[in-house]
């Protein structure tokens, strides 16, 4: 976040090998998928990405499922205005996570990557309202036992780089905030929040820094 430039952000996906062998597998019986190729197409992704006014600097993908990507956004983008408020007067950021805002970026993909994101029928982004246990117990289903478990003690983590230095921060209802002062007027918040969590929200997760 910054107070005189657009916002930069990048997004990685790291997949288990596990996670991987097992949605090659699914995807090579689909007849959707050959060897090393990865599921999603970088050209696809850089020109929707484009059109909706997001400049990418890279995106660099790794085995089949691994991502990387490193944009720049503008801060008035419709994409944000519900994820990220920030006051540079009052010095205070706010950061939600929902839904509603998933969707609206999911929306934005190419199709190829959202029928990858559907085979994980999450409730993040079917919009069913389903216990985490549940969900666990679904994936196990499909996936296999292994996958339930790894999904368990996986994480996603958002850090947040400010242009002021934090005296405050809370995350409700689940998840956890731990800030670094980088230097005298910048911080870095870290936001964890177990990934089954996620995926099964069917509220808003809101992180306040101030």
């Amino acid at each position: 976040i910054r107070d005189t430039a657009d916002y930069s952000l990048t997004a990685e996906f790291v997949p288990s090998s596990l996670l991987e062998k097992n949605i090659t597998q699914l995807l090579k019986q689909k007849n959707e998928q050959v060897d090393g190729q990865s599921v999603f197409n970088t050209q696809e992704l850089r020109e929707t990405l484009s059109q909706s006014g997001i400049t990418v600097k890279e995106i660099t993908v790794k085995g089949s499922m691994g991502l990387r990507l490193a944009c720049t956004v503008p801060h008035n983008h419709e994409l944000l205005k519900d994820v990220i408020g920030y006051d540079k007067k009052e010095r205070k950021a706010v950061l939600r996570i929902s839904p509603e805002n998933i969707v609206s970026f999911l929306e934005i993909l190419p199709q190829e990557s959202r029928d990858f994101i559907d085979m994980l029928m999450a409730p993040l982004f079917t919009g069913d309202a389903i216990p985490p246990a549940e969900y666990e117990e679904l994936i196990g289903v499909a996936y296999g036992k292994k996958i339930a478990t790894e999904l368990r003690s996986a994480e996603f983590t958002l850090i947040v780089d400010v242009p002021y230095k934090i005296q405050t921060a809370r995350i409700s209802p689940v998840g956890t905030v731990t800030v670094q002062t980088k230097t005298e007027k910048t911080s870095r918040a870290s936001i964890r929040i177990p990934l089954i969590e996620l995926l099964c929200t069917v509220g808003t997760i809101e992180t306040q820094l101030q």
